[in-house]
């Protein structure tokens, strides 16, 4: 069983959290509102075009990717998370272990 990654995250009054297996780069959503679950999956099965910081903080690097290619990418992808669906990503928040 792979190292695993969490973030929580949040829709109005729905807490969840995001799950990605760093070794399978599987990503599983924990929502209650099935709608706001399907949207965070498929904006995060979607490619998109990161802005990575280089340099200093003005200094970025564009490229397109998945979120799921790596952890870096997912991580970037995430900033944009409450843009693209209105689902707030819970940074400091700790998600529990299983």
């Amino acid at each position: 069983m792979g190292e695993k990654y969490r973030v929580a995250i949040h829709h109005d009054n729905d807490c969840g959290y995001i799950e990605y297996d760093i070794e399978t780069k599987k990503v599983t959503v924990v929502l209650a509102d099935a709608v706001t679950r399907k949207t965070v999956e498929a904006f995060l099965h979607s490619e998109h075009l990161l802005r990575e910081a280089q340099r200093t903080l003005r200094d970025f690097r564009e490229r397109t990717a998945f979120p799921t290619e790596s952890l870096a990418a997912l991580k970037l992808a995430l900033t944009g998370l409450w843009q693209q669906t209105g689902v707030y990503v819970d940074w400091s928040r700790p998600v529990p272990t299983s």
